[in-house]
């Protein structure tokens, strides 16, 4: 059954979230319309986007930030909502902030086209972002919130389906492997998680980090929740050479970096990670297509978040134990049946 949205103004900002939270995440159907009359008298499943609710139906209010047409610097404020606290409150609706423009703003990496003052270097850090200062960095919290409308969506209207989603292990590695290596890509990827531990730990705790992230590695494999790993590809500058997948490692600057992917016709990136902090970066662990706020237009580029990376763990910014962090991220990312992304980029291993 077919959710239809009433919202009065239907802008590229609306059409993008919502399409990402409920088409992508939730797997529903949906409609969106600006026709007051086809919403009052439709039968289904529905809701209304605006500054306004309309008659008994559920309402969620806009912050404003999704009818907007520029880039501005947001007088940003938070509330409570259960245990986590969240920007864009509202004084009324069903929830006490707007889920959309928060969700938005996670996802587009609004905050990263406005200027930013960092003494550690021109790169965008974990520190700086709006979810760390919220304590939300370390969850898929666009995912979490999109399980919260589908709860509210269903005691509403019983009827309304959803697409069926399974958590999924996703392993990447950068750079460009040697044409002559051979063998399992499992052993492969074990190869990488050695060196990672072998950094952080040394002696005492080498063997046993090392037991712990290869059972978890040959767990996930034996019950079919590893997908085949993704090898991504880099030319000899460090910046991606023409093919659909890439990572820009370290360098991701937004939007100077997808801009120059999309001039490339590179179609998949994995660089959507704090190489400083292990996260969602973007506030979500499912893929979806790049937002260029620029042109407020959504592009044909799809990112793909990454949780983890060798270099995030290695940062030094927790004391946490290395199979502890995997573990709790992977947690989240189990709770909404999403997919985990982690990327390992050691540039010393030379597999044999």
């Amino acid at each position: 059954m077919k959710l239809l949205v009433y919202t009065p103004l239907i802008t590229p900002r609306i059409k993008y979230i919502f399409n990402f939270i409920f088409k992508d995440i939730l797997r529903a159907d949906l409609d969106i319309s600006q026709n007051l009359s086809e919403f009052i008298n439709a039968q289904g499943p529905r809701l209304c986007y605006g500054k306004q609710p309309v008659g008994e139906t559920l309402f969620f209010k806009s912050d404003g930030l999704l009818t907007d047409q520029k880039i501005s610097v947001q007088r940003i404020r938070s509330t409570s909502f259960g245990d986590q606290k969240v920007p864009f409150p509202v004084a009324a609706g069903q929830l006490p902030f707007d889920i959309f423009a928060a969700s938005f703003y996670f996802l587009t990496r609004y905050e990263e086209y406005l200027p930013f003052d960092d003494r550690k270097g021109p790169n965008y850090h974990a520190r700086l972002s709006l979810q760390h200062k919220l304590g939300l960095l370390q969850l898929p919290v666009i995912d979490e919130w999109a399980l919260i409308l589908k709860n509210i969506l269903l005691k509403n209207f019983p009827s309304m389906t959803f697409g069926k989603k399974d958590f999924s292990f996703l392993p990447a590695y950068s750079p460009e492997l040697r044409s002559s290596t051979t063998g399992n890509r499992l052993r492969k990827a074990l190869h990488f998680m050695n060196s990672l531990v072998r950094d952080k730990f040394q002696r005492k705790h080498y063997k046993q980090q090392i037991k712990g992230i290869h059972s978890l590695m040959a767990e996930m494999n034996r019950n079919g929740i590893s997908s085949r790993p993704e090898f991504l590809h880099t030319d000899i500058s460090g910046l991606p050479a023409p093919v659909s997948s890439s990572n820009w490692e370290e360098k991701l600057k937004i939007p100077k970096s997808y801009l120059r992917l999309t001039i490339k016709n590179i179609n998949q990136d994995y660089s959507m990670y704090y190489p400083d902090m292990p996260g969602f970066r973007a506030g979500t662990c499912s893929p979806f297509f790049w937002y260029d706020l620029q042109i407020e237009k959504q592009s044909q580029l799809k990112i793909y978040p990454i949780a983890v990376t060798d270099s995030g763990l290695r940062s030094g910014k927790t004391n946490k134990d290395l199979l502890l962090q995997l573990n709790e991220l992977m947690d989240h990312v189990k709770l909404v049946n999403g997919s985990f992304y982690s990327l390992w980029q050691d540039k010393a291993i030379a597999l044999a």
